[in-house]
Order: structure tokens, then sequence, then C-alpha cells
């Protein structure tokens, strides 16, 4: 599935959790990260965040491009590109730039373009509403 996604090469990736990692609590990291174990909790990538077909998520997540392949209950913010793969599950909301959401894949919640600069908007909003 990697070949897919230039960006998310395995040489890029920062982190990875192998299949029988399972963890609790905070994630925070400057590159990217894989994740084919489980996780609970938050993660907060820099660079993209690789969620493979053995993975499984219950935590928001936030990155650059967000892949989904396992499954995900949690809130994404990806700041450029979200993909759920054939293959993934999302319960959740979305919050994205672009998003691409394979033939079979499953997605339950809300999406939401991401803007590039969202104080302004939100503050334009506000000054409508007065």
């Amino acid at each position: 599935m990697l070949e897919k996604n230039e960006m998310l090469q395995k040489d890029d990736m920062n982190t990875v959790f192998g299949r029988q990692s399972l963890f609790d609590g905070e994630i925070t990291t400057k590159g990217s990260i894989r994740v084919e174990g489980e996780i609970t909790g938050t993660i907060n990538a820099d660079g993209n965040v690789f969620i493979g077909e053995t993975g499984q998520i219950h935590s928001d997540i936030e990155g650059c491009e967000v892949v989904i392949g396992g499954k995900v209950e949690g809130d994404i913010i990806a700041r450029n590109k979200l993909t759920i793969l054939k293959t993934g599950i999302l319960k959740g909301d979305i919050k994205a730039k672009k998003l691409e959401i394979e033939e079979g894949a499953r997605f339950i919640g809300k999406s939401s373009p991401l803007l590039d600069d969202e104080k302004e908007a939100d503050s334009d909003i506000e000054e409508k509403n007065i």
C-alpha cells in the first residue's frame, strides 16, 4: 500500500510501532510515524501518519498527511491530505485540506475543510454576526 503514496515510503518513517506493539499515552514526533500495532491516546506528528492494515487506533491524530489502512476511532486533523484506504475504517470527525476515500473504505463521522488561516476565517464569521 505504501507504493501508492510516495510521501509515505518506509525510508521516511522516523517511528514505527509493529504489530505486537501496544501503547497508551501521547505520541509527539517531529518526523513521520507508521503504526501496525495498537495505540490509545493522542498522536501528533509534524510529518506524516500511516496506519497500516493491522493498526488499531483509539486516539485523535494530527499530521501533515494521514493515511488510514486499519481501524481508527478518533478525530483527525490532516494539515495537507487524509486518505482512507479500502481496508480502512474511521469512526470520528475529519478536518483536512484534501480528502480521499477509496471505494470499500468505511467512514462514520463529519468532515470539514481545513482552511489555510482558520483564525482569520473565524474572525470573519464573528464580524458578520455582529
